[in-house]
């Protein structure tokens, strides 16, 4: 009796991919809430440098702007995981349950459809800026496919997060 309900649980657990592309997600969602506290304490500290002291941080902007992508692409997929994103659910709210199952399905291929599509683009993006070694422009210097791997991550991670959720409700689940 026990082996039986040891397996009845060990089917209810997530399985490792879950566990770990949630974990992953997660741990960005943090790093995404830490960049936020980040950016804070930049942007007052640029606005005090600037207006008590008369002396502007000449590179804040710029490092703001680097952080503000980073801060937004790492958090997307936990915000995506946690339902937290911007979803109409006028018409969703009232579909049958097998008409749910389609819709969720459908939406789930087209967060796929749309991470895939940011990636190879960004992905394309950086091999060229990376092989033709250009570097921003403004007082940081620093070649231009660095500040944008955040948004691979970020697509990876959406992209991951849209698969499970797509293979959950093709087992019947809903999340």
């Amino acid at each position: 009796m026990p082996d039986r309900e040891n397996r009845k649980g060990a089917a209810k657990a997530p399985f490792f991919p879950e566990r770990l592309v949630t974990g992953v997600v997660r741990l960005c969602g943090a790093v995404s809430t830490f960049l936020i506290l980040v950016i804070f304490v930049q942007i007052t500290t640029a606005v005090i440098q600037r207006y008590v002291f008369n002396r502007p941080i000449q590179w804040s902007d710029e490092v703001i702007g680097y952080l503000l992508v980073a801060m937004v692409m790492l958090g997307t997929a936990e915000a995506f995981r946690r339902g937290d994103h911007i979803s109409i659910d006028l018409v969703s709210t009232r579909l049958s349950p097998p008409i749910a199952r389609i819709q969720r399905l459908f939406s789930n291929l087209s967060v796929i459809a749309f991470a895939l599509i940011l990636g190879v683009s960004i992905w394309d993006s950086i091999t060229f800026a990376y092989s033709f070694g250009s570097y921003s422009v403004g007082y940081v210097e620093i070649e231009t496919w660095i500040p944008q791997v955040p948004i691979v991550v970020g697509a990876i991670l959406l992209g991951a997060m849209a698969a499970l959720r797509l293979f959950a409700t093709l087992r019947g689940e809903r999340k």
